[in-house]
């Protein structure tokens, strides 16, 4: 009987280990799967930052943790903590980042990241994890990203809800020998991040993940321009009545900001005319940035816009030139005239001419506000207005918009989220300013439009600010662009093309940009086509018809493609640069004409469209 006890009791001993490993096992799994802390298995790899120890950290010298670092200035140590003392981080700037120090990694291995963040500002935001995987040689082999995550906004001092969790992870690949992880916002809102931990394990995947751009075989390119042209052009204006910035004007951003508004209106009716007749001889189509009183033929019936506001941020502390606005309505200066009385308050006559002549109208807001300074309320109210007065004028909704006073810097994931919901496809005019490097999207220096972080359906394009004194290196900056294929959109305000000097600074400018279109090295069009082409030919899927033919250099064999056109725009001259000299070519879709140049495969792809193509290799 004793042994038979024994033997049970044995049983059950064995019977609860086995449980216990099982849920051991189990235990240990569910918790690498969320990132959390396993000991011995899954401890911390990044020894916690030692704030008592600073160091250079940044381009400016903003000192941070030894072995942290950030993109710009905004990066920086906060005292904002989950636990109510010690220290954090802050991060500020859409085009900053924080970095954490490289941590050893062995390839084939899964590594997550976490971090408490919470957002100091007007919205909630979002923040994304970059995975920079490094080789021995100290390369980046490859970089990893999470989805955008969102970071709940602190509400005051009585808020006690907890931090948002962010983390992301993935697998080292071959070759990987050390990690650092990077954290990127999707605005201006300041974050704090906190308890940043990288460890062996996973994360679940979350938030809006990035867009899987279709695979294309080995070697074949899709080039961004129509017909191969290697660079792309924008001429654009900044078009306003004197109810724009001129009675409006701040102290900086305008070289013009202390003469009359009125003859400052007159001026800028008047670079409309100049302008469409320096672009005719040359066919060439530019886009006129308009404020709301552009549509307006008058205002005798005292219509009221965007609910008469006052706008509390333009003071004197913002570089205005007075405080009065923040008790004066914003357009109170409406002389409730007509075109005929008051030609400079008013463009709504010259709207049909611009049309005739085939030129883009598109938004520079209808109040001409402060972008990163309005509110989200301010912002929704005046794309509305915009909208609704431009259609009186048959001018469809725009797609695009130049920040008045390249305001772009402050503004709020919500402000980015407005301009999303009411079409805007792509930006322009956007910080420049050398102190503020956390702020630039673009750079002319780096001629590319590219996705605002957070809001990829809208592209960021560069500018370049074409005067008298600056043509000589506008040609110089054309020639960067077709150099590395990039575009960039040269603009100034219609009243500064007006004097016989302005004029002529501007033909020569437009001369040499039709000469390197006509070339086949340039293509010219409004900034909203660039942009939404850009936008299309990233969702062009290339395949080859043979299986497992990875690259389509078939050794004089036939090759065959099928083309996708995945996006909702229409290409003329899509571009498919083969990576063989071709001797022949035939589109086998509705009998269309295919143009080979070369290596160059020319056809037009309408949206949603596919095509097959045989291709005989020279």
């Amino acid at each position: 009987m004793k042994g038979t006890w024994r033997r049970a009791g044995a049983g059950v001993v064995v019977a609860l280990s086995i449980f216990l490993i099982i849920a051991g096992i189990a235990l240990v799994q569910e918790r690498t799967e969320r990132c959390a802390v396993v000991p011995v298995i899954a401890g911390d790899l990044l020894e916690t930052p030692d704030f008592a120890n600073l160091a250079p950290g940044t381009p400016s010298g903003v000192l941070l943790p030894a072995g942290w670092s950030g993109a710009a200035t905004g990066v920086q140590v906060g005292d904002f903590t989950v636990s109510g003392s010690g220290r954090s981080f802050q991060l500020l700037g859409i085009a900053n980042h924080l970095r954490t120090p490289e941590v050893a990694v062995r390839a084939g291995q899964s590594y997550c990241a976490v971090a408490q963040a919470l957002a100091d500002s007007t919205s909630a935001t979002r923040v994304r994890l970059g995975f920079h995987w490094l080789g021995a040689g100290g390369d980046v082999l490859r970089t990893d990203w999470s989805g955008w995550q969102e970071v709940r906004r602190w509400d005051g001092p009585d808020d006690v809800q907890p931090w948002s969790l962010i983390g992301g992870g993935f697998t080292a690949p071959a070759g990987a020998v050390r990690l650092a992880v990077t954290f990127h916002p999707a605005s201006d809102d300041r974050v704090y991040l906190d308890t940043i931990r990288i460890r062996r394990g996973r994360f679940p995947a979350s938030g809006d993940m990035p867009l899987l751009l279709p695979e294309r075989p080995d070697g074949v390119t899709v080039l961004p321009w129509p017909r191969g042209a290697r660079g792309a052009l924008s001429f654009s204006f900044d078009w306003e009545t004197t109810m724009g910035g001129l009675i409006h004007s701040r102290s900086v951003d305008d070289p013009n900001f202390d003469q009359d508004p009125v003859a400052r209106g007159m001026r800028m009716r008047e670079g409309v005319t100049t302008t469409v007749e320096l672009f005719r001889p040359y066919g060439i189509r530019a886009t006129y940035y308009a404020t709301g009183y552009n549509f307006l033929i008058g205002n005798r019936e005292r219509r009221r816009f965007m609910g008469d506001p006052t706008f509390s941020w333009a003071n004197r502390a913002n570089r205005w030139q007075t405080d009065a606005w923040q008790q004066q309505s914003w357009f109170s200066p409406d002389p409730y005239g007509t075109v005929e009385t008051d030609p400079a308050w008013y463009f709504g006559d010259l709207i049909p001419m611009l049309q005739r002549e085939g030129h883009d109208i598109q938004s520079h807001t209808f109040s001409h506000l402060y972008g990163g300074l309005a509110s989200v309320e301010e912002w929704r109210s005046d794309l509305a207005e915009w909208r609704s007065v431009a259609a009186e004028r048959n001018v469809p909704p725009a797609r695009s918009l130049a920040f008045p006073w390249s305001g772009s810097a402050g503004m709020s994931y919500a402000n980015w989220q407005a301009l999303t919901e009411a079409g805007i496809t792509s930006v322009t005019r956007t910080n420049w300013n050398s102190r503020q490097p956390q702020y630039h999207i673009v750079s002319v220096n780096d001629p590319h439009c590219r996705p605002v972080p957070g809001h990829e359906t809208i592209l960021a394009c560069p500018d370049f600010y074409l005067t008298e004194r600056s043509a000589a290196e506008a040609l110089v900056v054309i020639d960067r662009v077709i150099s590395v294929g990039g575009m960039i959109d040269l603009w100034a305000h219609t009243e500064e093309v007006v004097s016989p000097a302005q004029i002529a600074a501007w033909k020569k400018v437009v001369e040499y940009a039709a000469t390197r279109r006509d070339a086949g090295e340039l293509w010219i069009a409004p900034l909203a086509e660039i942009a939404e082409r850009q936008q299309a030919v990233a969702l062009v899927q290339v395949e080859s018809r043979e299986p497992g033919t990875e690259n389509p250099e078939l050794e004089g064999d036939l090759v065959r493609l099928i083309i996708t056109n995945k996006s909702m725009t229409d290409l003329r001259e899509l571009t498919i640069d083969l990576p063989f000299q071709a001797a022949s070519a035939a589109c086998l879709t509705d009998g269309r004409h295919c143009l080979l140049r070369g290596s160059l495969l020319i056809f037009d792809l309408a949206a949603g469209e596919t095509i097959e193509v045989e291709v005989w290799p020279g």
